[in-house]
């Protein structure tokens, strides 16, 4: 039996904890592994809810080593091809389903653009969010948090809802059109009323006692901060709960510094890391979810890389270079990830590069 580890400086004591005594000192671990500071589960299921691209019915399932790629193209339960079709938009929103033992947990990483493009796809997909246990919000902004009214309507129940910090509540530009367009803020109130119980967490947090956040992604290595939007503190946000060094400016570019990935631990796999968009980084992302994690072998990335401008081709054709060195098992770009950095993956490493499409589900482990 392997000794409780010790618990990492930047996870509160009491949390880790709440989150992690209850089995910890049971794992069974493969030698690829380092010792692990947060809980593993025997196997995890992630559905695209909301994503940029649809795909007919013509793709087959696919299983591969530690990984099975089921599609689905939203049929009717009566056989009868549906009138309605998924949606795509650019939005992400990914159902985790993970279990550990006999205890199973729901969590829900980001909402997608819009609640009408939520709402078909969950009705067509015959999701089931009645049992939701928690839900990750991965940074503040639209594309990422406009669906959450469709998520929890009818269930009855409310959810916790992390977040990485204040600043996804501020008011946003995006620096894309002349003039940049007004993005809004994200309506504490209204997040409210949809069924959300905020919790702001900077640190990593267990959730379930299946997943955990990263915390606040720290920048390293050649990867920026690039973020096509310019936050305005006291709007929307409150300016005394801001870092220090934000809450006198009206306007400041983004940094991301609020932004969260969610992570598992899959028993004999490894890190399966949810990066959403990734605008710290995705490298400097899979570093924080092995350092947070203990556990050095990466499974899958999953998510939104950010490799478009204002990142460079450049940017994003080293990244690939970074990520053969990392060697995750797969790769799964999604979202703003960019067609630079897919061509060159798919050059560089094409068994790693796995393609997902609106209501793709990844099963990993058993």
């Amino acid at each position: 039996m392997n000794p409780t580890p010790p618990t990492p400086p930047a996870i509160a004591r009491r949390t880790f904890l709440a989150a992690g005594a209850t089995g910890l000192a049971a794992l069974t671990l493969s030698p690829a592994f380092a010792q692990p500071t947060m809980p593993q589960v025997d196997s995890l299921t992630l559905q695209v809810l909301v994503d940029n691209i649809v795909f007919g019915p013509f793709l087959p399932d696919l299983a591969l080593p530690g990984l099975k790629v089921l599609r689905h193209g939203g049929a009717n339960p009566d056989g009868v091809m549906s009138r309605r079709a998924l949606e795509g938009e650019f939005g992400l929103s990914i159902l985790a389903t993970s279990r550990r033992g006999p205890a199973s947990a729901q969590l829900l990483v980001d909402f997608g653009y819009s609640p009408e493009t939520a709402r078909n796809n969950l009705a067509l997909l015959g999701t089931d969010l009645s049992h939701l246990d928690a839900a990750v919000l991965s940074h503040g902004h639209l594309d990422h948090y406009g669906g959450f009214p469709a998520f929890l309507e009818g269930t009855g129940h409310r959810v916790p809802l992390y977040v990485g910090g204040e600043e996804t509540f501020c008011e946003r530009l995006a620096m894309i059109g002349n003039p940049p367009l007004l993005m809004g803020a994200l309506d504490r109130a209204a997040l409210a009323k949809a069924g959300f119980d905020v919790r702001i967490a900077a640190t990593p947090q267990v959730i379930k006692d299946q997943a955990f956040t990263t915390g606040i992604i720290p920048l390293a290595g050649f990867e920026r901060a690039a973020i096509p939007t310019q936050m305005r503190p006291g709007k929307g946000c409150d300016r005394a709960a801001l870092n220090p060094a934000k809450r006198e400016a009206d306007q400041l570019p983004d940094d991301g510094e609020h932004e969260l990935a969610t992570c598992y631990v899959v028993k004999g796999l490894g890190l399966v890391v949810i990066a959403s968009c990734s605008h710290r980084g995705v490298i400097n992302t899979v570093r924080q979810a092995q350092k947070v994690s203990g556990v050095q072998k990466v499974h899958a990335v999953v998510g939104g890389f950010h490799l478009v401008r204002p990142r460079t081709e450049e940017e994003a054709r080293r990244t690939v270079a970074e990520f053969a060195a990392i060697d995750p098992t797969y790769i799964v770009p999604m979202h703003c990830t960019g067609d630079v950095f897919i061509q060159e993956a798919l050059r560089v490493m094409p068994q790693k590069v796995v393609r997902t499409y609106v209501g793709t589900e990844l099963v990993f482990g058993a």
